[in-house]
């Protein structure tokens, strides 16, 4: 099973380990493939400077809860924890390297307010580069009788300094795909009962930051891992993860879903190698 770190075993059997930074080449060593089930302060004031090659999150923003009518329970409210975008952003300048990347999911009423966390930062600090935008599949609820209906999300990139190049093809910032018929096709939404968890993000467009902003064996970290989708993106990418993940609930789900992931990876490989 992957590691979860800082905490009591999450998962019988599950190989768990404290926050320790090891004595070798690789200061980071022993927080590789770990997911760290707790305040993700700890975890941020345990990493070395300039150690991070990309960090790529879903913040809790806001408090959010789908309020769709469905036949099945609602999951867990997302409630917005102190997060503060400067503050964040500061540990965020201080654990990337030089040029990293850096990827925050938001939505329209949030974006201002990030950029603006990130005016006055000196030019080798963390700088805005590009809004992102997601066109989903379907359209959410809001305001019923007097607004558009929402249908997208934006992530801002932002990069370390001077960004360092990009790892894979250059692609416009509307993210969509097209199928064999070369149409235009929307990355759809996930269930919120695929993982119990209201704002699961699709693996297909983690998995095209990933590889756009790293080279394989690189580390990605999440500090809001959520479903941990960001380390099942990374390990398909073949690139490592370091996760928090504040709520227990989905820190051990994120545990089971990612040890189901090594295996299913791990059966491929042996397949393509047999």
């Amino acid at each position: 099973m992957c590691r979860i770190a800082g905490i009591r075993p999450l998962v019988p059997n599950s190989r768990t380990a404290p926050i320790e930074l090891q004595h070798d080449t690789d200061p980071l060593s022993g927080l590789r493939n770990t997911l760290h089930a707790g305040d993700n302060d700890e975890l941020f004031g345990k990493l070395p400077a300039d150690s991070i090659d990309l960090l790529l999150t879903d913040p809790p923003y806001k408090d959010y809860q789908s309020n769709r009518p469905v036949a099945h329970d609602k999951v867990k409210k997302i409630c917005a924890r102190d997060f503060e975008a400067r503050p964040f952003f500061d540990q965020v300048e201080r654990v990337l390297k030089p040029g990293a990347h850096f990827y925050c999911w938001c939505d329209h009423l949030t974006f201002p307010g990030l950029v603006a966390a990130l005016e006055g930062r000196p030019t080798e600090g963390l700088r805005y580069k590009n809004c992102l935008v997601w066109v989903k599949n379907n359209h959410g609820a809001g305001d019923l009788k007097s607004n558009w209906a929402p249908q997208h999300e934006f992530i801002l990139f932002a990069c370390k300094g001077r960004a360092r190049p990009i790892e894979s093809r250059r692609r416009g910032n509307v993210l969509y795909y097209k199928d064999d018929e070369d149409r235009i096709r929307f990355f759809r939404k996930v269930s919120n009962y695929d993982f119990e968890h209201g704002t699961v993000k699709p693996i297909e467009i983690l998995k095209i930051l990933i590889e756009m902003s790293t080279a394989p064996g690189e580390l990605v970290f999440d500090p809001y891992a959520g479903s941990c989708s960001t380390g099942e993106a990374a390990l398909a990418c073949g690139r490592d993860y370091l996760l928090a993940e504040l709520d227990p609930d989905h820190a051990r789900r994120g545990d089971e879903r990612l040890d189901e992931v090594r295996r299913a990876l791990s059966g491929k490989s042996r397949h393509s190698g047999s």
